[in-house]
């Protein structure tokens, strides 16, 4: 019967968008893709590719929508938006809402308090469905670091759709007004020229911005549109032969579960491995239309377990995240058994949600109607906004420790001071006046990076900067990553104090040595392009001191690639090369060790949340660490004997062992690995003798930093 009509339309009327009849196999499809990114999720180790469920889904709703789309112009001869973006709001934004407000609800419950004006941003992000750029932002924004993972985080897949949804109708509806009689060429060609030139774009922008690559919509739409191009397409190809589009299902699915079960983290994505599961998913797609042969992949994409997790799929998909953020919040990292259990425990809000609340909104009389739809749908962003700006306001209501002012908080003073002499920092279990706040913490950093004198870890452009005397005798020049910028306060009160002219380069993330090294798990080119452009810098001004702090301690090997590949060696042979070269050009080479890493939760959280018990923050010193820059610094002094150690560790681990989160009444660590800038400039005495030993006299003894 279906060829008999095939035929009939052939002949007599234009070419048809794909039926709108049910689509088991694409159900199956869903249910793939769904099941892939929660397994993914929990941590399974045996699916390190389960994020390529999202792409699946792009090319779904790049497929369905379009469909949709072109059989309103067939019918009507115009696209209704309206009528679109009501059908829209009636399908995704009821339980969007609902996950949004118990997403607030995990944040306020389960989650430290300093991260609810993060997270409450997050969520009125996702209500605007723009949550993916502000998420994109946030991977290269190095001052982030202490925000973990958010309870919306995999709202990004949903705002590019959404974009999509946006966008998208418009192009359709502006191209069928322009070729009212040639209308599906032009879309044709409109939605090629529009994919490839995403395409294109995501090739060199995922070398150039891996972090921000993986959440912008431009590295996304190519794969919303290799769908679109199949439902334009789609009355053409349906005509291949059975037998080949059957074996092409085949070849389809195969290609997505090898891209679920072989593909990783350390693959770059969205870039020319993406095309595996695109591509696998739109032939199986096309399998499944007109006559498809009954051994095709709908014998298992239509199975009927399949198309209930397809159809279940935007629910499960929606609440699996905040359930695993809260068990994560309230017991820490969990195991692959935990973390299956809380995913398999989200199916049953799904399935809740999906029948009481996408349901009934979906079929429900009163908004069939475009209007009463968008006014409903506006009504549950509105709701999602307000649950979002509500988290940020409990932040204010907060009960903490009261701040200490200048004179009651000494900070690393107190370790030389006679009335301190007893305390042992390791067992102090409570404190009455605190500075900062730990609810002010995260920003407490050196006044530096507001002054645009720190590169981003992205950022192309570089310059020096100078501060004290520009005429002074003799230059200083402090030169690294952050952890070399957390020095700048007290080293720029020793330069002023001693008269000296200090010039700064910093740039997050990159340490300086001949070294490639991983940002964010890709190798970095922005890092490649600093650090000769540092060294010129350095060979030219010619300091009589140069301060240099790093906080790596591998690197990659040539060829190297991932994270598995990185070594000690290499980042041990870069810097070797970089202070040998600054030794022989008669520049005084003063390496400051890295600080020692803390190994337990954020200490601002940590603090806030054991006020009466600070013994529980106390982290240990663990010799050579991976996560501290120390012993690649160590060892490389051993081959560059000229090399000036300081070492303030003891001022973070005053017995050598335990390093507490509190000295002095001042948080010593403003949040990850970076200590705060309070407790920074508290230092200054003790750093200005231990750099006067280092250097011979060359510097003398500073006051403390004010203010």
């Amino acid at each position: 019967m279906f060829r008999r009509v095939s035929a009939m339309t052939e002949t007599r009327v234009p070419p048809r968008a794909p039926s709108r009849s049910f689509r088991p196999d694409i159900e199956g499809l869903r249910a793939v893709a769904v099941l892939s990114v929660l397994i993914y999720h929990a941590n399974l180790a045996w699916v390190p590719g389960g994020y390529v469920g999202v792409d699946i889904f792009f090319v779904i709703s790049g497929f369905l929508i379009t469909s949709l789309m072109v059989r309103q112009v067939e019918r009507q001869g115009r696209l209704g938006l309206a009528d679109f973006w009501a059908r829209r709001a009636r399908r995704l934004l009821p339980a969007s809402t609902l996950v949004l407000v118990f997403s607030a609800v995990v944040a306020l419950v389960c989650l430290p308090v300093n991260t609810r004006k993060d997270f409450g941003g997050d969520i009125v992000s996702a209500a605007l469905y723009v949550v993916n750029w502000r998420l994109g932002a946030r991977e290269v924004d190095y001052l982030a670091e202490n925000v973990g993972a958010s309870p919306v985080q995999h709202y990004w897949s949903l705002a590019v759709e959404e974009q999509f949804y946006i966008v998208w109708p418009l192009l359709i509806a502006a191209l069928v007004a322009l070729f009212r009689t040639r209308w599906r060429p032009a879309l044709l060609v409109g939605i090629t020229a529009v994919t490839v030139a995403s395409f294109v774009f995501t090739l060199s922008y995922t070398v150039a911005q891996p972090d921000l690559a993986f959440f912008v919509s431009t590295t996304r739409i190519w794969e919303l549109g290799v769908g679109a191009l199949l439902a334009i397409a789609f009355p053409v190809l349906v005509r291949l032969p059975a037998a080949l589009r059957g074996a092409l299902g085949w070849v389809g699915l195969a290609a997505v579960c090898y891209s679920v079960l072989q593909l990783d983290d350390a693959t770059v994505w969205p870039g020319t491995a993406t095309l595996l599961p695109v591509l696998g998913t739109a032939a199986a797609i096309l399998a499944g239309g007109g006559a498809a042969p009954r051994w095709g992949v709908g014998l298992v994409l239509g199975l009927r377990p399949a198309v209930w997790i397809g159809g279940l799929s935007y629910s499960l998909y929606l609440w699996h995240w905040p359930f695993l953020i809260a068990a994560e919040g309230l017991w820490g990292d969990l195991r692959v058994r935990q973390a299956l259990l809380v995913v398999l425990a989200s199916a049953i809000p799904a399935w809740l949600s999906y029948r009481y609340v996408e349901t009934p909104f979906r079929h429900a009389p009163r908004f069939a109607l475009p209007r009463p739809a968008l006014l409903a749908g506006a009504a549950g962003m509105a709701v999602s906004i307000v649950a979002g700006f509500a988290l940020v306001a409990s932040f204010g209501l907060v009960d903490t420790v009261e701040e200490a002012t200048a004179e009651e908080a000494p900070g690393a003073l107190a370790l030389n001071d006679p009335r301190f002499a007893d305390t042992d920092w390791a067992a102090l279990k409570t404190v009455d006046v605190l500075r900062p706040s730990p609810l002010d913490a995260y920003a407490d950093y050196p006044s530096i990076n507001r002054d645009g004198c720190v590169a981003s870890m992205i950022e192309e452009d570089f310059k020096p900067c100078e501060y004290g005397d520009p005429d002074a005798e003799r230059t200083v020049a402090l030169v690294g990553d952050s952890k070399a910028a957390q020095w700048f306060p007290p080293i720029r009160a020793i330069a002023e104090k001693e008269g000296w002219r200090l010039v700064v380069m910093f740039k997050n993330g990159c340490p300086f040595a001949a070294s490639r090294v991983l940002v964010n798990g890709q190798p970095s080119p922005s890092c490649a392009s600093w650090q000769p452009w540092a060294m010129e810098q350095l060979e030219e001004l010619r300091p009589d001191v140069l301060l240099t702090v790093t906080r790596n301690s591998r690197a990659l090997p040539p060829g190297g690639t991932t994270e598995d590949d990185a070594r000690p060696e290499p980042m041990v042979e870069g810097l070797v090369e970089y202070w040998q070269r600054l030794v022989d050009a008669g520049i005084m080479l003063v390496p400051i060790l890295d600080t020692p890493i803390p190994v337990s939760k954020t200490v601002p959280d940590c603090v806030q949340d054991h006020l009466d018990d600070l013994t529980q923050c106390v982290s240990l010193k663990k010799k050579g660490t991976p996560r501290s820059g120390a012993p690649a610094q160590l060892a490389a002094a051993e081959q560059v004997p000229e090399a000036r150690i300081v070492d303030m560790s003891p001022v973070v681990c005053p017995d050598g062992v335990h390093c507490p989160p509190v000295i002095g009444n001042v948080l010593v660590y403003r949040g990850g690995t970076h200590l705060s800038n309070t407790y920074a400039k508290t230092t200054t005495t003790i750093l200005a003798e231990k750099l006067a030993e280092a250097t011979g006299g060359l510097f003398g003894s500073a006051a403390p930093a004010s203010g």
